[in-house]
């Protein structure tokens, strides 16, 4: 049994060394962005802006929609970009967030909401130049529905 673990021990070695050296390439999504209404015909009309901070290793997410009936909603997260969950408050409803890096894509899936709400994943990609942020958005269940998204970064 000892012999195992130590094997084991040795062979996860270079795996958590790689992880490290992806994770240590990972694009900095920090910032304000802002979205670009003509680029994203799925927002149908709301106006959202996104705060993203990358603090000691956690990604701390703040999404602010004013949408066009004039409703303001806000969701908040923080969570580690390890694949383990946190909590997300979506404008007052409980869900879960897991986030990890997929090459120099940013993954968020959300779980575990209401009863009618969708799973959903979120795959951040930033433009070369890094001022501009497309998000495919994908609703898993229950609808199957994908929305594109465009950013711009305000400074």
């Amino acid at each position: 049994m000892r012999c195992s673990g130590m094997a084991l021990t040795v062979l996860a070695a270079p795996l958590i060394s790689c992880t490290l050296l992806i994770a240590g390439a990972a694009p900095n999504f920090s910032g304000t962005w802002q979205l670009d209404e003509t680029k994203s015909p799925d927002a149908n009309g709301a106006s959202i802006t996104l705060t993203i901070q990358n603090n000691s290793g956690k990604i701390v997410f703040q999404r602010s929609i004013h949408e066009k009936d004039g409703k303001d909603l806000t969701s908040q997260f923080s969570c580690s970009a390890d694949g383990s969950e946190c909590d997300y408050d979506e404008n007052g409803h409980k869900a879960k967030v897991s986030l990890w890096y997929d090459g120099t894509s940013l993954m968020i899936l959300k779980t575990n909401g209401p009863k009618e709400d969708a799973t959903t994943q979120w795959k951040l990609e930033l433009a070369p130049g890094g001022g501009t942020l497309n998000i495919h958005c994908e609703h898993l269940e229950p609808n199957d529905k994908t929305q594109e998204l465009v950013y711009t970064k305000k400074t």
